[in-house]
């Protein structure tokens, strides 16, 4: 059976495990789906994405999903050998999903997109102070990358694929995305590495509506 992937295309947890099926060279097949649509399919018993099916097994949360991708297909590994840098990059992991996701996508990315004001305009009252938070994420991650290519070591990881897609929609928020950007020059170095992979390329969510 061919690995299937549920969930909606603008999600960025959806992003990473499709960027990890391209980085192990994995054939995939993705039904756009929404929470509510895969909690009313029994997909997922929380109402969340994505959701992986592959042989006869079914698995949610991103980093379970991942996980398995990288232990199951040939191709490059996604995780690094020692286990001080596999501790670093489930610290960063970890950090990511708890902290950095939800100042830059929860609380700022998703109130452009999806203003809920009754004026239809995004909540300056939540934006501003994660605009706080995520120039100090930004200054913390710029530390982390000095003058290397990826986020905590010489190569990919799944930490990379976990912050790629949240960067790229950072780097579009208006206006302030890209003077966040400019003051994080490892990070932008970062976001123009993993731009160059097929795996983002291939992955490039369409515009919301």
């Amino acid at each position: 059976m061919a690995l299937k992937l549920y969930g909606f295309p603008l999600s960025t947890y959806v992003r990473t495990a499709r960027m990890a099926c391209v980085e192990k060279g994995v054939i995939y097949e993705l039904e756009p789906l929404s929470p509510a649509e895969c909690q009313a399919r029994r997909l997922h018993p929380f109402g969340k994405i994505p959701v992986m099916e592959h042989d006869g097994l079914r698995l949610f949360e991103t980093s379970a999903i991942v996980r398995y991708i990288d232990a199951s297909f040939d191709g490059p590994p996604l995780q690094p050998d020692g286990r001080i840098e596999q501790a670093r990059m489930e610290q960063w992991i970890s950090a990511i999903g708890d902290t950095i996701y939800d100042a830059m996508i929860r609380r700022c990315v998703l109130q452009y997109a999806f203003p809920r004001r009754e004026d239809g305009q995004p909540d300056r009252k939540v934006i501003v102070p994660a605009l706080k938070q995520t120039r100090r994420q930004l200054e913390v991650l710029d530390e982390a990358y000095g003058d290397r290519s990826f986020l905590d070591g010489d190569n990919l990881s799944l930490a990379d694929l976990f912050l790629a897609p949240i960067l790229f929609y950072l780097a579009r928020i208006p206006p302030e995305g890209p003077g966040l950007l400019e003051a994080a020059p490892n990070v932008r170095r970062g976001i123009a590495v993993m731009e160059n992979r097929t795996s983002f390329g291939e992955t490039v969510p369409p515009s919301p509506e």
